[in-house]
């Protein structure tokens, strides 16, 4: 029993003497992101906002006659997969054009060159989310005119700019998807309903590999939005290449298409084209804002 009693002994000493656990460093706290400075004024402007925790980038035009306070209208434009702002801003060439007619002009970046959809139903979700903090984030500090923001975008861009009209209802007066489709999930059967008077100016060639989509498209958005069978008309000085079809919405907002026969997957401009997509985008977006 001493002997049991003198080995605990020595246990307890060893034990005693023996050095404390190492206490883990604190955490240390998360750096805050850095962001270039918001400096609102006519020209370019190399741009991000916080959001998720992730620094988003995007870049901004605005025309020579800008004035900080002053109410602009603003289209954003979403590039292609895989693509990047900067390739956008030159394809679309809306920045002369926004010159011209005095809108700002953003261009988002995708996080790897792609736009995350989000979850449907879900408007805080994936880059839906994002696109509405950017909105947010112009309105309030570049004086972006809630009632007139608009987003035009080519291919899968494009086929975002349908998906952010359903899921942020209210918050476009106009879009205009460029040779991309409709995502068709089962949440989007319903109506898009007056609450969402959205309107559309869509492009689509007859050689595009998606050109079999272009009626389930059409048709889609159409039954969404409560639109009538489209007025055809050839567009004036085409030969034939290009035609209009025009729908009256049930939604209060229009749905024109643009079928041009002899155009691939392309964003079409009147050097190689029928017509020139981007100023017939300024024109419809300058006809249309929310009530």
């Amino acid at each position: 029993m001493k002997r049991v009693l003198a080995l605990l002994g020595i246990v307890t000493v060893l034990t005693a003497c023996s050095p404390a656990a190492p206490t883990p460093p604190a955490a240390s706290p998360t750096p805050a992101l850095s962001l270039p400075p918001d400096q609102p004024g006519p020209g370019e402007h190399s741009l991000a906002i916080a959001h998720g925790g992730v620094k988003r980038e995007y870049k901004l035009h605005a025309p020579p006659g800008y004035q900080p306070g002053s109410a602009l209208p603003l289209v954003l434009v979403l590039h292609g997969q895989p693509g990047n702002s900067a390739g956008i801003e030159g394809q679309s060439g809306l920045n002369p054009i926004a010159d011209k007619a005095g809108f700002l002009v953003a261009y988002p970046q995708g996080l790897g060159g792609k736009w995350d959809s989000g979850t449907a139903g879900d408007p805080a979700s994936g880059d839906v989310g994002f696109v509405a903090a950017l909105i947010d984030h112009l309105v309030s500090t570049w004086h972006a005119d809630p009632k007139r923001v608009h987003v035009a975008g080519f291919s899968a861009g494009a086929a975002f700019s349908y998906r952010l009209a359903r899921e942020l209802p209210g918050r476009f007066a106009a879009i205009a998807p460029v040779s991309g489709r409709m995502d068709t999930v089962p949440s989007w059967t319903g109506q898009l309903g007056t609450a969402n008077p959205v309107s559309v100016v869509t492009f689509q060639g007859g050689k595009d590999m998606l050109s079999p989509a272009w009626s389930t498209t059409n048709q889609s958005w159409r039954e969404a939005a409560g639109c009538a069978e489209p007025v055809v008309t050839p567009v004036p000085g085409t030969q034939g290449r290009a035609e209009r079809r025009v729908s009256t919405c049930a939604n209060g907002g229009e749905h024109v298409v643009y079928a041009i026969g002899p155009m691939a997957h392309e964003w079409p401009n009147t050097r190689e084209h029928a017509v020139d997509a981007s100023t017939l985008i300024a024109e419809f977006f300058t006809r249309h804002r929310l009530p």
